[in-house]
């Protein structure tokens, strides 16, 4: 059990070391989550301006699909990649789109990926080999 002295500056002290723990905890938390790769969805990519509307949600349609491997200083390290859809409630490959991209890439994007039924999807960018770089997941509802 964790006991103070009736003294009140060795009470304001540890409720200072207290809160300097878990704010430096909480960082370091952050820290590790936002150190991930990651797919996410936007309705298109402007080289000059970056994503436009970007969000997990979008009524049918096309939108760009957007693979960020910079967290972990990563690159793609191949030239041929698909991007991989599946319905998440029937669990079915919906499409597999091949892409050309450079060896040495870490921020790409795709342009023009049709979703064309309302749903839940799970994306998925994929080596030739089958090997899962970075999955996200979208829903799509009616226009």
């Amino acid at each position: 059990m964790f006991r103070v002295n009736n003294r009140p500056g060795i009470k304001f002290l540890a409720a200072l070391f207290i809160l300097a723990s878990v704010t430096l905890s909480c960082g370091k938390f952050m820290n590790l989550i936002n150190s991930e790769n990651r797919l996410y969805f936007c309705e298109s990519y402007d080289p000059v301006k970056g994503e436009i509307g970007k969000s997990d949600k979008f009524t049918t349609g096309t939108l760009t699909v957007m693979v960020d491997l910079r967290p972990k200083k990563e690159t793609i390290g191949v030239t041929d990649v698909d991007v991989n859809i599946t319905d998440v409630h029937k669990n079915e490959v919906i499409n597999t789109i091949p892409f050309t991209v450079s060896k040495d890439m870490n921020y790409i994007f795709f342009n023009n990926v049709a979703f064309d039924k309302p749903g839940s999807y799970k994306v998925s960018l994929l080596k030739k080999d089958g090997t899962v770089v970075v999955t996200g997941m979208v829903e799509i509802v009616v226009k």
